[in-house]
């Protein structure tokens, strides 16, 4: 993709897209004279933003919260499930 069709993608300004590319704050990879994306590492990208917000972490907590209710696991058991989510 490139930073048009990122900017679309996102609803973000073109400005923003090239700037963050720059910055080196969303996956790409200058081509070039180009910037180049690939929708997949966006989206992946997009998802670990989302889980490593704090929205994103009660949302986390909350789901393993009520996992552990309905499953009665185990402390050990909760606290490995949070290990391999924050990989």
């Amino acid at each position: 993709m490139t930073v048009d069709e990122v900017a679309r993608y996102l609803k973000l300004k073109p400005q923003t897209v090239y700037k963050w590319a720059q910055e080196d704050q969303i996956p790409c990879a200058k081509l070039g004279k180009e910037w180049r994306f690939r929708r997949s590492l966006l989206d992946e990208w997009i998802d670990s933003s989302v889980v490593l917000s704090k929205a994103g972490f009660d949302l986390l907590v909350r789901s393993s919260l009520g996992a552990v209710q309905r499953n009665a696991l185990s402390r050990e058991e909760l606290d490995k499930i949070l290990r391999e989510v924050m990989e």
